[in-house]
């Protein structure tokens, strides 16, 4: 069972000066292993032999003659299935130029290292069909399974853009992983080729909150229900150490024309928590649904998260009006700043206008946790996995609108920004202002001011026009209901 170096394709996760096999104890409980035995091949006796290797998660490791473990962390590493004749189908998996290789019913070994892993054969794999959402870092197109003819959605990275960070792709690679909520978007498998990468994912085709949320009008119940659907997947991530960064009705999709099935997605700004506040991106999220304390420029925690899904759950019952959004953008980034918001226009129970209040408190100090917020007694009723909730199907919005007041995320490199100007010169946007405002660039401005090499999260739409385009960030053309899935690295 001897590791052999090996060329190898180019890679951009390939790491040349490391080992593939650790010595070092793994932080992982004995009985969270499975141990497999498969055929190896004895480089010294020239015939293969059956041995253990024990897998959890993305590690797998081997015991040495001596009793200790040597273990490997596959994640990103090439994985591909092999066949040679007379000993059968195999499973090779090559990391940083050494790879082992084993025989035998390796069909499910593979069915659970794919996600962790990278595939260079996507021809094999999928038909890529036709472009369903499109931003300046990635697009995200349609594409069928072979071997059973099923849809699935590909988020798709250039590698040769100038745009492309590596770093941030690894870090959204590695969060996706660990997703394994009903009501999280799930990474199913990733692929890389010499000029591009693909990540695949389930194919939401039902639009976003963001479709319906000032078109169909819910009941206090339903809008519970689903809310409650929200804040538990968000408690999810949380308790993952993850913050998403970037929680608005375009981001929160359907996988069924109902609210029981939403699903939070595009975890582009998403980070790991920093317990000083400060994160190598510090500024981002989008315009109308952030926090005050990110536009301040304040360290922050997971409870910016909380205060966006406050502002979804403000919109849920007001059918679509938000507090900030306006025409405007500089009027949007300033009512968002200041945080001030009149509960009076808004006509729900004493019960969910208390909780809003929690969840939209200014001060962060303040504001409740989002499990204070599934803890409500609000949602005590939907924590009873034996309720049938009847199903209320919504109307989908079969209108594609160019631009958005919504949904424009942005993405600041530096974390010490000046505060955003109340002042009537900064009206007209232009270069004036661009020290001023996050420093993201949509569509076709994306040439006049240079965008961060940042993974960011997508540009989506909604259903009015925005009168004036902000030059400090970008604003994707969108091409389908499925917009909110893309992100804004381009092909």
């Amino acid at each position: 069972m001897k590791s052999n170096p090996v060329q190898i394709t180019s890679s951009i996760f390939t790491c040349p000066n490391s080992l593939f096999w650790n010595n070092s104890d793994v932080q992982i409980m004995k009985e969270n292993f499975k141990e497999d035995y498969f055929l190896f091949f004895s480089n010294n006796k020239l015939t293969y032999f059956n041995k253990p290797i024990q897998k959890a998660g993305s590690i797998i490791r081997k015991q040495k003659k001596n009793g200790l473990y040597q273990w490997c962390d596959v994640s990103n590493a090439i994985i591909e299935l092999i066949h040679i004749q007379h000993v059968g189908q195999g499973l090779k998996i090559t990391k940083n130029q050494q790879s082992i290789q084993f025989f035998g019913y390796v069909e499910a070994w593979f069915k659970d290292l794919k996600k962790f892993c990278i595939q260079k054969k996507i021809n094999e794999s999928y038909i890529i069909n036709n472009k369903i959402g499109c931003g300046s870092y990635a697009d995200v197109y349609r594409v069928t399974r072979k071997c059973d003819g099923k849809e699935f959605a590909s988020k798709i990275y250039d590698k040769s853009s100038d745009k492309f960070d590596l770093e941030c792709i690894i870090k959204e690679l590695d969060i996706l992983r660990k997703m394994d909520h009903p009501n999280v978007v799930q990474l199913l498998e990733t692929f890389e080729t010499q000029k591009y990468i693909f990540l695949i994912t389930e194919l939401l085709a039902y639009g976003s909150l963001d479709d319906v949320i000032t078109q169909t009008s819910f009941s206090e119940e339903e809008i519970l229900k689903g809310m409650y659907k929200i804040i538990d997947a968000l408690s999810n991530i949380h308790s993952k150490g993850i913050i998403h960064r970037d929680i608005k009705p375009e981001n929160i999709l359907f996988r069924k024309p109902n609210l029981d099935d939403i699903l939070i997605s595009d975890f582009g700004l998403a980070d790991y928590y920093n317990s000083e506040g400060q994160y190598q991106y510090q500024r981002c999220g989008t315009p109308g649904n952030m926090a005050p304390e990110i536009l301040n420029d304040q360290p922050y925690d997971y409870k910016i998260d909380t205060y966006s899904v406050g502002l979804i759950f403000y919109q849920m019952v007001s059918f679509g009006k938000s507090p900030f959004i306006v025409e405007d953008y500089q009027e949007t980034l300033i009512k968002n700043q200041l945080g001030v918001i009149d509960f009076s226009e808004i006509n729900v129970s004493p019960q969910i206008k208390a909780l809003l209040q929690q969840m939209l408190e200014t001060d962060p100090q303040k504001r409740c946790t989002i499990n204070d917020a599934k803890s409500n007694t609000l949602f005590k009723k939907f924590n009873r996995i034996t309720i049938k909730i009847k199903r209320k199907r919504i109307q989908q919005d079969q209108t594609v609108s160019n631009n958005s007041l919504r949904s424009t995320s942005i993405y600041q490199t530096s974390s010490n920004s000046p505060p955003i100007p109340n002042n009537s010169k900064f009206k007209i946007i232009g270069l004036n202002t661009l020290h001023s405002l996050p420093n993201r660039v949509r569509s076709i401005d994306s040439q006049l001011f240079s965008s961060p090499k940042s993974c960011n999260s997508g540009g989506n739409s909604s259903k009015t026009s925005c009168k004036q385009r902000n030059r400090n960030f970008k604003i994707n053309v969108k091409n389908s209901i499925y917009q909110s899935m893309s992100t804004t690295k381009a092909i």
